[in-house]
Formats: structure tokens, sequence, C-alpha cells
């Protein structure tokens, strides 16, 4: 289920790259939390969303650090409304998997189903029978870094 308000994940601290910020593609929001996806003109919107008409979603990047407002007529005055921009964050973090991971996946690559959940999968299945294979359906996010003392799974981005 796709993200309706902003979220706090819990967060292990490494050495991590940059951080840039990016414009929010116009009629999306992005919560902070939200996985995002970069599309083919260099804004962003939440992972797992159709791309507006004529682009498309190139890769997902990261977690938003703040709440990005970019839908039509907001007669609101704030930095949160309008394209931006919203800084992107990567590190490891404690994201819901679709599916409980355990250590046999250690390593393995990681896949947003929308801007809240992942997934061990690509959403891709093989051919069997009279059914032909789908293409997968869902970009990589990161890898799988190991669990806490609690057996929450951790994402490096």
């Amino acid at each position: 289920m796709a993200l309706e308000a902003d979220r706090a994940l819990v967060r292990l601290m490494v050495a991590r790259g940059p951080v840039f910020g990016y414009a929010v593609a116009a009629g999306y929001v992005v919560y902070r939390g939200s996985i995002t996806a970069l599309l083919s003109d260099g804004t962003v919107i939440p992972a797992g969303v159709a791309a507006p008409a004529g682009l498309t979603v190139v890769a997902n990047i990261g977690l938003a650090s703040q709440q990005q407002n970019n839908m039509a007529n907001q007669n609101v005055v704030s930095p949160n409304y309008g394209p931006g921009p919203v800084e992107i964050d990567r590190g490891t973090w404690a994201l819901p998997f679709d599916e409980a991971p355990s250590w046999a996946n250690y390593g393995a690559s990681v896949y947003a189903i929308d801007d809240q959940t992942v997934s061990l999968s690509d959403g891709s299945s093989p051919a069997s029978g009279n059914t032909p294979a789908v293409a997968a359906t869902r970009l990589k996010i990161g890898v799988l870094a190991g669990f806490d003392e609690r057996g929450t799974p951790f994402v490096t981005i």
C-alpha cells in the first residue's frame, strides 16, 4: 500500500554518498520516507506509480528527506509546496518487505513495489506451459544488508 503521510524509519548510520536535491514532477506528492524514482527529465516521483506521459522511470534512487507536494492549484505558500527541491537520502534503512527475507537472502537485490514496500522479487515470472514469461515490473532499490538483533531486515540503498 502506498504512503499517505510522512513516516519515520529506523536507520543504521553508515558512510553514504552525497545528498542531491531533485524537483518533484508536476502532479505528484512525495512524503518523507518515500522511496523515490528518478524520471528521464531529472524529476522524481514516488516509486511504483506510473510515470507522466512522455517520460520513463530511470531508476529508484533513495528516500525523500521531507514531504514535497507539487499538485496543481495549491493555495499554500510553503517551501514544501511546488516542485522542490526534495533531498534524496541513501543509506541503510529498515524497510517493510512484502514477504519476510531470511539470512539465506543476504546480499540479494531488493526491489521497490511502491513508495513504502520492498520485495526480493523483481515482479517477473518465467514461462510455464501455455503462460508466456512476464518481464520484470519492479526496479532495484538496493541490497539486503542484514538483520538487527530483533530480526528486522535492513536494505542498503
